[in-house]
């Protein structure tokens, strides 16, 4: 009886940490995640706290925290604004994963032996950003609205492809199709692409309409936050169940809420930011906890190698296709964490590589230098712009 009451201490401490690392970085735009990350590193190596036996429901606990911050995301986007200004961090984002995918799969071949699947694979692993540790920060910044949203935007959109691409290359492999056809992977690959957005975000649009309007006619005392979000939850599911991007469909279910003219209760905003922080926190104390130093310390070259061959392909990318943004180069290059997402595919993927604890520690490296750049964002950006 002890040990579950000193569980349940346990995670009201880590509740309540979480919620003051919340304030102090809505106040001095710290990131949150960082923090989080660091505090799961001192348990794990003061108490020996290791939740890596069971992965599968650290795996749910990360993809729950995805599905709400895309949701969120979805919900500050407005639609008519995207529909003028989505070509270009569209194309950026397309842009910076495939230059990221190719890049890391030389780099795996070379350097760390692998397949030319698997590092492609890893390439699409590390490829996408994060909005659970972007967001927070810009809004506590005195930033242009199209700055944010075109950060946010390509965030958005380079998750989706990751994931997608990350899908068509497990398809290759379970099959056993040779990477030497070509035509057939970008045949393959390109339907896989469309299929995935275009069916996923089709079902959230269609789901977030239905739900909005169930939810309308529904009292406070009916709890329309339950019915929300537990719908929302089921249709990711559904999504990935068919074969389509349960991303592009939290995005599109939080596009829809966002822009319906039908009001959205204010409820559905409050208790979903107070889940997304409860998820968030506890997301990213695990995944410090799971963090292995001494695997990181074992591959510490090719780790910063691979940390820096990140960020050069990121600058590569802003500097030629990137228009009118030449001031905001160094704040585009650094507003590029890698996150849940690298996390919910790492965990998801990382056992059919040769030497899964490579990938883990080789992922975990870039996710912690990742969140430390953030601290240099403030200062990267011009006095004017």
């Amino acid at each position: 009886m002890s040990e579950i009451a000193l569980s349940v201490a346990f995670i009201g401490i880590i509740l309540l940490i979480g919620v003051f690392l919340k304030i102090l970085s809505d106040k001095k735009g710290y990131p949150l995640t960082l923090f989080l990350l660091l505090l799961g590193i001192i348990v794990n190596q003061v108490f020996g706290f290791n939740p890596e036996e069971s992965l599968t429901s650290v795996g749910s606990f990360v993809t729950l925290a995805l599905v709400l911050v895309l949701f969120d995301a979805g919900m500050t986007i407005n639609v008519r604004r995207l529909y003028k200004n989505i070509a270009a961090p569209f194309t950026f984002g397309m842009i910076a994963v495939l230059f990221t995918i190719v890049s890391v799969a030389f780099f795996s071949k070379i350097f760390l032996g692998l397949d030319y699947i698997f590092g492609l694979l890893l390439g699409s692993i590390l490829a996408s950003t994060d909005l659970t540790i972007i967001a927070p920060i810009f809004k506590s910044m005195n930033l242009k609205t199209n700055i944010k949203e075109y950060i946010e935007i390509e965030s958005s959109i380079n998750s989706i492809f990751a994931a997608v691409f990350a899908v068509v290359l497990i398809n290759f492999h379970e099959t056993e199709t040779q990477l030497a056809f070509t035509a057939d992977i970008l045949s393959t690959g390109l339907q896989t692409l469309l299929y995935n957005i275009f069916v996923g975000a089709g079902l959230g649009i269609l789901t977030g309409y239905t739900i909005l309007r169930f939810i309308h006619k529904l009292s406070s005392g009916q709890m329309p936050h339950i019915v929300m979000f537990g719908s929302l939850f089921f249709t990711y599911a559904i999504s990935e169940l068919l074969g389509a991007s349960g991303i592009a469909t939290a995005l599109a279910v939080g596009i829809v809420f966002g822009n319906s003219k039908i009001q959205v209760p204010n409820i559905i905003k409050s208790f979903g930011g107070e889940m997304e922080l409860i998820l968030v926190t506890f997301v990213y104390f695990i995944l410090g906890a799971i963090i292995d130093f001494q695997i990181m310390y074992t591959y510490l070259i090719p780790a910063l190698m691979l940390i820096a061959l990140v960020y050069f392909v990121r600058y590569i990318a802003v500097r030629y296709f990137t228009k009118n943004m030449e001031k905001l180069r160094r704040f585009t290059v650094l507003s590029s964490p890698r996150g849940i997402t690298c996390a919910v595919l790492t965990l998801s993927y990382s056992s059919i590589f040769p030497n899964p604890a490579l990938i883990i520690g080789l992922v975990f490296s870039v996710i912690l230098i990742s969140s430390l750049t953030m601290f240099l964002i403030p200062k990267s950006l011009p006095r004017r712009y």
